[in-house]
């Protein structure tokens, strides 16, 4: 055995845990290293005075208690997951109501900046305002389903 083998399995020569053709190469490591012996001294001081330690066992209501100490941390509500369900079709359906003028600005502004030939699809402003309204209600849907599921979860104690 090397010195690094020897570091290695020192806590198993104290401990007994080795296996004899091991230990024989251990204990002829020993005879001629004074490092390895002095490690063996520390390891063999450290195992003792955790072998002669009392060990305390904790009461049977010890981890209802320390729970019960902690702070309750509440998550913002703005930070939950619903809400950004929630926006989504709502932001969505706002955009879609703002479609029209929406694009003539975008054509607009695309046209001055030499883009001449862009010609957009019309639709007609009823089966917009339909279309909006019904990804609006799904977002106010959303944004009510988010409000209770906020409601249950964080504020209530």
């Amino acid at each position: 055995m090397n010195c690094v083998e020897v570091r290695q399995s020192v806590q198993d020569y104290v401990t007994r845990e080795l296996s004899i053709e091991n230990r024989r190469l251990f204990d002829a490591h020993l005879v001629e290293c004074s490092e390895c012996q002095r490690e063996l001294a520390l390891m063999t001081a450290v195992v003792s005075t955790l072998e002669h330690q009392t060990v305390l066992e904790p009461s049977s209501d010890f981890s209802r208690r320390v729970l019960a100490a902690l702070p309750r941390q509440r998550r913002a509500l703005l930070l939950s997951p619903w809400w950004s369900l929630a926006l989504a079709p709502l932001l969505a359906g706002a955009v879609w109501f703002f479609r029209i003028p929406l694009e003539r600005g975008i054509v607009a502004l695309l046209g001055r900046s030499g883009f001449s030939s862009i010609t957009v699809p019309t639709l007609s402003i009823q089966g917009a305002g339909i279309a909006a309204a019904v990804v609006v209600g799904l977002g106010l849907l959303a944004a009510a389903g988010g409000a209770v599921f906020c409601w249950q979860t964080y504020l209530r104690d």
